[in-house]
């Protein structure tokens, strides 16, 4: 295209559109992950959503981390459409209020994009809507948490994981864990309250038998349209498609992976949740993945048995280094204890 082409059309205006806007004008089923949102990647046949759009700080743009390609807003819409040059801006301007001088008239309109199937479609999710809502640090674990790490750091895990505040039980600052799928879908919410008071010796932990999944309170209050909550997936799940080079340690509950990701930030962490989500099926995201398995210091050799259970999926190296550093009066010390341990 010549240089007078070019000047039809405000091209740093049209690269400027946010590009998760962009995807889904163009009918791609957009997923948040993290503080980003993914996509399935046209440039390649992608079934597990590979395509990070990327904004903020002064970027705006696709990259896929699987096959490596991407670009800008232009890029995006003329490989989904198979456009050219001129018709993907022509489209970007008229859909977006973008002047431009180009006085043909002609603009091209996207192609219907087939609805992806859900895996489980008995099951319901609950709309992201509701969980940014809640999304902010002025919770009890981020409150914990500012007091033993810089606080952009704690701002940042807490935008990366989506954790947020919920009131219950007279608290207005219980902490709230989305799990959410790779896909991005949201199965449920963990309700929690942690003590913040520096000096308690229960500082920084949770009361015993103090925990609640929010669709059940959602769904009874209305909040929620009628339907089957019972979806699982790992907490962190939906951050793997953002970092798929990296070293994934496998814990047990949320409040672990967020202790383990801002002390230790070179690797992704995962949770499962409880004990009986170390199966297979609810592991199948991360396949093929370098795992370190990090189990409280009182389930080193059950979670052994279970990963040695499936050499197949993963590559699984289980850490006892919780057993080695607990106290003898604390049996199931964990990561969290430690680092805290450490930090206080």
């Amino acid at each position: 295209m010549n240089s007078n082409q070019h000047e039809q059309f405000d091209l740093p205006s049209l690269k400027a559109i946010p590009i998760a806007d962009v995807a889904r004008r163009l009918g791609l089923q957009v997923w948040r992950a993290g503080v980003h949102n993914k996509a399935l990647c046209p440039w390649h046949d992608d079934h597990h959503p590979s395509l990070g759009l990327v904004t903020g700080t002064g970027k705006n743009f696709c990259y896929c981390y699987t096959c490596g390609k991407g670009g800008s807003t232009i890029d995006l819409s003329m490989k989904t459409e198979g456009w050219s040059f001129q018709e993907a801006c022509q489209w970007l301007s008229a859909t977006f209020g973008i002047n431009t001088t180009n006085g043909n008239g002609y603009i091209p309109q996207p192609k219907a994009k087939p609805v992806q199937k859900e895996d489980s479609p008995n099951y319901s999710y609950i709309p992201m809507e509701m969980v940014d809502e809640l999304v902010t640090v002025e919770n009890s674990l981020c409150q914990c948490l500012m007091k033993m790490f810089r606080p952009e750091a704690v701002e940042w895990i807490c935008e990366e994981y989506r954790i947020g505040r919920y009131s219950m039980w007279g608290f207005d600052n219980c902490t709230v864990f989305p799990n959410i799928d790779w896909r991005g879908r949201v199965c449920n919410l963990k309700v929690q309250h942690y003590e913040t008071d520096i000096e308690s010796p229960r500082f920084g932990h949770s009361q015993k038998n103090q925990c609640y999944m929010l669709a059940s309170i959602w769904k009874n209050s209305g909040k929620l349209l009628p339907g089957c909550y019972e979806a699982k997936c790992l907490f962190g799940e939906h951050l793997l498609m953002c970092y798929p080079n990296t070293v994934v340690a496998l814990v047990e509950s949320p409040k672990n992976a967020i202790y383990g990701a801002l002390a230790f930030p070179k690797m992704l962490w995962i949770a499962t949740g409880n004990k009986t989500m170390l199966q297979r099926r609810y592991l199948e995201p991360l396949r093929g993945r370098d795992i370190i398995v990090i189990p409280d210091a009182d389930a080193v050799q059950n979670w052994t048995n279970m990963v040695c259970s499936m050499p197949d999926l993963a590559n699984f190296t289980v850490s006892d280094f919780c057993l080695c550093h607990a106290p003898k009066e604390e049996p199931k010390f964990d990561i969290a204890d430690y680092i805290q341990q450490q930090r206080r």
